[in-house]
């Protein structure tokens, strides 16, 4: 696929660099020169120094090119003005990261679904570790519509205790189900397939089949 991000700062440029690392075709474009420059060093990525608010920076490009277009600068303006643009030029995939849920909804009036807001992910993560809740809490709708990304908290008395993810999958029959995206321990995420047997306090973050939420949330 043909991949363009706006915005080079961390999100952008972790970003870049996974997809740029499983054969994609990304562009990477920002205003900071020296950003795009060190990314351009890093991965595999083409880079642009640019404003993508400047109507004459389109002149010469063309978003139409793209299979995807994802919007992750620090200004919620730049994000709604990069996503309505890319809807103008008919682009069908666009991921847009946003503060405000204000801003979302603009966005879905426009028609652009694939929004990531910001502070509500982070809080509900944080709310799941603190509460350690016996449901998932669900961070983002995801893209298909079959899955939501959620987070579990492993409990004192939890099933899932003292197991690993992959054995439990794998015992449990519960492949397509949940496909685990990290775990995290309060200070780091660490990859779901090195973690060690799960402990108490620890967040599971996983993409998980909507039909199945309830029958994976009993292990935990």
């Amino acid at each position: 696929m043909k991949v363009l991000i706006i915005g080079a700062g961390g999100v952008g440029s972790h970003l870049a660099k996974m997809l740029s690392q499983v054969g994609h075709s990304v562009t990477i474009i920002d205003k900071d020169e020296y950003k795009v420059t060190v990314l351009s060093e890093e991965a595999d990525v083409e880079s642009r120094v640019g404003d993508v608010t400047d109507p004459r920076f389109y002149q010469d490009f063309d978003l139409s090119e793209y299979d995807v277009i994802v919007s992750v600068t620090d200004k919620d303006e730049v994000n709604v003005f990069v996503a309505a643009l890319a809807r103008v030029y008919g682009v069908e995939r666009i991921y847009v990261r946003v503060r405000d849920v204000g801003t979302m909804r603009v966005l879905n009036l426009i028609g652009v679904t694939g929004v990531v807001v910001e502070p509500r992910i982070i809080a509900n993560m944080l709310y799941s570790m603190i509460e350690g809740a016996s449901t998932p809490v669900i961070l983002a709708s995801l893209l298909t519509g079959e899955y939501v990304v959620a987070s579990f908290t492993v409990k004192r008395l939890s099933s899932v205790r003292g197991r690993r993810l992959r054995d439990l999958i794998e015992a449990e029959d519960l492949e397509g189900k949940i496909y685990p995206i990290a775990v995290y321990d309060g200070e780091k995420f660490i990859d779901p397939d090195s973690a060690g047997p799960l402990e108490e306090g620890l967040v599971v973050v996983a993409l998980v089949h909507k039909d199945y939420i309830s029958e994976i949330a009993k292990y935990f």
